[in-house]
């Protein structure tokens, strides 16, 4: 036979041989990712609750769904369905059925969502602020007593050491902090989950952090891999 041909059709059968291999593998990756949690993000504040700020107009409630958004994403590559308690600059009293405070209504509506989304567990999304500039770090809060809640946020934990201290910011002096405290939402919803406070908005370092999108992306890729090795380990 013409070595042409034999070279041809040899080129042929490889085309084809990797046409199905890398369909096979995008069948596999189909059915690999999908999961059957759901998991609620809440960005914290919204609309007329800003959180808190600087003089300069930076405000909490943006970074807050900033980094909600880009979890909702992360989330979403894993498989997982997603639940949101907003997805635009607004405040949730409206969807409150209670009477109270506009604040408190606020609250209630998170707490509604979360529990009304069949959550496996949630995630709330909040900037922290000091009176002390030298104030720094992502801390991780969780109900006290819930033993989920701090396994959830040991999980988180370490996996912001990992990837945004250790990787990212090339700072192994830097470590995330595990705090118990009896926050609203994490008190009042049927699931165990955490509240994270991403950095600090007076601390200038992390003022620009906090404004910088690779470092947003990279807080919200821990979070999300926190939550699937906390799952995974179950």
């Amino acid at each position: 036979m013409n070595r042409k041909l034999v070279l041809l059709i040899g080129i042929i059968l490889l085309l084809l041989l990797g046409k199905v291999l890398f369909r096979s593998s995008m069948v596999f990756n189909i059915f690999r990712y999908q999961r059957g949690e759901t998991i609620t993000v809440d960005p914290g504040h919204g609309g007329i609750d800003g959180g808190t700020g600087d003089r300069e107009g930076l405000l909490e409630k943006n970074i807050n769904l900033d980094i909600g958004l880009k979890l909702k994403k992360e989330l979403l590559v894993e498989g997982f369905k997603v639940s949101m308690t907003r997805e635009s600059d607004e405040s949730l009293e409206g969807h409150s059925k209670i009477d109270g405070s506009r604040y408190r209504r606020d609250l209630d509506a998170r707490r509604r969502i979360i529990n009304e989304s069949n959550s496996t567990t949630y995630v709330s999304i909040h900037v922290n602020s000091s009176p002390s500039s030298n104030a720094k770090g992502i801390k991780i809060y969780y109900y006290p007593g819930s033993a989920e809640g701090k396994r959830l946020a040991a999980s988180i934990q370490q996996s912001v050491d990992t990837h945004v201290y250790d990787k990212y910011l090339k700072d192994d002096t830097r470590r995330a902090e595990i705090l118990s405290e009896d926050y609203f939402i994490l008190r009042e919803t049927g699931v165990a989950g955490v509240l994270v406070e991403v950095g600090f908005i007076t601390n200038p370092e992390e003022k620009k952090l906090l404004q910088n999108e690779r470092y947003k992306r990279r807080v919200a890729y821990a979070i999300k891999k926190g939550i699937v090795e906390y799952l995974d380990s179950e």
